[in-house]
């Protein structure tokens, strides 16, 4: 008797979970009368017939965790925490590689919005950046591998605007200015290691203003500029424009007058070369 009503109950378990297993099946990728996604859903790739995303909709807006994976694989790709109808989202996403975070941050109304970190295959922060709207915003940040600072700049409405810093490993700095709306503005510094200038001069909205000077690495001026009006002087009135304003250069006067000068070069592509 004890045998027979043992083998009945352990045939309604199976039955029962067979039940839940077919309800929860029958459940799946539901919409209303009106086409709304209601309840727990997963989307397949039609290719390779595996899950695209799994989450849970409320009159097709997302509800709470949501989980998206890289195609054609179960290697999860984005995890994304909705809430308030999906009108705010927590994402963090994932390398393919190494399973690593390779991105954290948040979205208000499918925008990027505050602080978002970003980190290389191994977990090591890379950068982070300040967004708005969808829009850089504040300081933007990015890092060598050991964690310390190589770059600092200040965005607006997408754009580098304020102060900028670049720096070596060893924290010196490596080049300095300043941004308005997206062009250099001011003082404008490049320099070596040693903190010798290997480029230095002021811009006025991004078009080179005055006297430019472009030095090596022991001091010796290799170059000298001078703007006005966004054009660059000749040789006959840039010499000119020294003598009324007095500029003198007594760093010259300690080097031999046998040296050949050097190849003069496209001003631009020394600017860059030193950014």
């Amino acid at each position: 008797m004890f045998k027979y009503i043992t083998t009945i109950l352990v045939s309604l378990l199976f039955l029962g979970e067979g039940l839940g297993m077919r309800a929860h099946a029958q459940t799946k990728n539901q919409t209303d009368d009106k086409g709304l996604k209601q309840g727990y859903w997963e989307k397949m790739d039609v290719e390779t017939k595996k899950i695209y995303y799994k989450g849970t909709f409320k009159d097709n807006k997302p509800q709470g965790i949501f989980y998206y994976y890289y195609k054609g694989t179960d290697s999860l790709h984005t995890k994304t925490d909705f809430r308030q109808d999906g009108k705010i989202a927590y994402v963090t996403m994932y390398h393919l590689t190494t399973g690593k975070i390779q991105a954290k941050g948040k979205y208000v109304n499918e925008e990027k919005d505050s602080t978002w970190h970003f980190y290389d295959e191994k977990g090591k922060l890379l950068s982070t950046e300040s967004y708005l709207n969808g829009k850089k915003n504040g300081i933007s940040k990015v890092f060598y591998a050991d964690g310390s600072l190589s770059e600092e700049k200040n965005f607006k409405n997408n754009l580098p605007d304020g102060a900028f810093k670049q720096l070596y490993e060893d924290k010196k700095v490596k080049a300095e200015g300043t941004y308005v709306a997206g062009e250099y503005n001011g003082k404008c510094s490049w320099l070596y290691p040693n903190g010798v200038a290997a480029a230095q001069g002021v811009y006025d909205k991004g078009t080179k203003k005055g006297l430019w000077l472009y030095k090596m690495a022991n001091g010796k001026i290799t170059e000298k500029e001078v703007w006005q009006n966004g054009v660059q002087l000749n040789e006959k009135d840039m010499e000119a424009y020294f003598k009324k304003n007095n500029i003198t250069f007594p760093e010259e006067k300690k080097t031999t007058t046998q040296q050949a000068p050097p190849q003069k070069t496209n001003s631009s592509t020394r600017q860059e070369s030193h950014e």
